[in-house]
């Protein structure tokens, strides 16, 4: 108790000549500030990225591509093989007794941004009569639903505030000619709200193809995908491959959240070295300045570990102050705000974590930055620093 007490006191002293060397300590702030707002500010592209994708998988669902595809712009499913799926085992029936099952096709529409006036493509997806019934999250918030044989789309409700083209009542050009938008829906913040929906076999009959990307089933349960799976890879009419829904989002979405984290750290570290190397610099600045005063304590005694920690705790403070004021500046600045990337949009997520990672990623360079100064502090010969008096 008598050490904490004694640290306390240290470090109190040396925080009351923060005012004489208000400079210096400003550049640790304002460096670990920036550094901080970088990291959450691109992990906020991540969080939401990963939100997106996530948020609405569901164990009971699943998705059929064609066997060693990797994902659906790469899967070819044939309309026989489409038919023998619908009689697999463990899907689940609508009240009517139809299996409530979605074989889907999708193409894309070259649109613009609306800041910036950017090229974007925004996927066009064709769902089968099951295929609102298999994800019902989906709601229409206005207009109606297209109605199938017509060149009718609706389109998600995060589309129209980022791309041109997208509002009610305006046209898509899509194959054999305008397609005209007479709904808006939404569902639940996923990356289908930056998607325009309508009719699979109308969509089909357009692009003249006979085959579908893939094939998305509700299942009666979770337990009873084993037998949906086995039923599917030990018939020999098929070559498909089924996965969980939550297995195939987590797969699709792992590359491109292991890419933004890179770039997110790799830039967060970037200017965060710049501010270890600020604290290094203050921090022996302070040690210099005080050199006379840490002697004293020494000389009264004040062990060399009080003298240490209080350096240490006053480099933390400095980044911590740092890096709340970066962390908060990004949440200000980016917290729910829409981003397109390429033809999708992610809602941008300055979450309680990110904020709290940010923190400890800058308590951490403050720690670095505050060591060797701080040992420097403790090994200041006594008569050497007297003697200036």
């Amino acid at each position: 108790m008598d050490m904490i007490r004694q640290i306390g006191a240290v470090t109190q002293s040396s925080l009351s000549t923060i005012p004489s060397r208000l400079g210096a300590s400003l550049v640790v702030v304002v460096g670990m500030a920036c550094a901080v707002g970088a990291l959450v500010s691109v992990l906020s592209i991540s969080t939401g990225f990963m939100q997106a994708e996530t948020s609405n998988a569901r164990p009971d669902r699943a998705i059929v591509l064609s066997q060693g595809a990797l994902f659906e712009g790469g899967s070819t499913i044939t309309r026989d093989e489409a038919t023998t799926i619908n009689s697999a085992p463990g899907i689940r029936r609508a009240a009517d007794g139809k299996p409530i099952i979605s074989a889907e096709i999708f193409t894309n529409f070259l649109t613009t941004k609306k800041n910036g006036g950017l090229d974007a493509y925004v996927q066009v997806r064709g769902i089968g009569p099951e295929g609102l019934a298999l994800r019902p999250e989906i709601h229409l918030i206005s207009g109606r639903m297209f109605r199938p044989g017509k060149y009718e789309v609706i389109v998600g409700k995060s589309g129209p505030p980022l791309f041109d083209g997208l509002s009610e009542g305006s046209t898509v050009a899509l194959p054999q000619g305008d397609w005209k938008v007479v709904g808006t829906f939404e569902s639940k913040g996923d990356m289908l709200e930056s998607a325009i929906l309508t009719d699979e076999a109308t969509l089909a009959s357009a692009m003249r193809t006979s085959s579908y990307k893939s094939v998305m089933v509700m299942l009666s349960s979770p337990e009873a995908y084993a037998a949906f799976k086995k039923y599917l890879t030990t018939n020999p009419s098929l070559s498909v491959e089924p996965m969980r829904e939550t297995d195939y989002v987590e797969l699709q979405a792992r590359q491109l959240n292991l890419i933004l984290r890179f770039v997110a750290f790799l830039v967060g570290g970037i200017m965060g070295l710049g501010a270890m190397f600020g604290a290094l610099n203050t921090m022996y600045s302070a040690v210099s300045t005080r050199a006379v005063e840490i002697a004293t304590l020494r000389a009264i005694g004040f062990g060399g570990l009080v003298v240490v920690s209080s350096v240490i705790v006053e480099a933390l403070l400095l980044t911590s102050v740092g890096a709340a004021i970066g962390a908060g500046l990004a949440w200000v600045a980016f917290n729910g705000n829409l981003h397109a990337m390429g033809g999708a949009t992610i809602r941008l997520a300055v979450t309680p974590g990110l904020v709290a990672g940010g923190i400890v990623f800058a308590a951490m360079l403050g720690l670095v930055g505050g060591l060797f100064p701080a040992i420097r502090a403790a090994r200041l010969p006594v008569a050497t620093a007297l003697r200036a008096i």
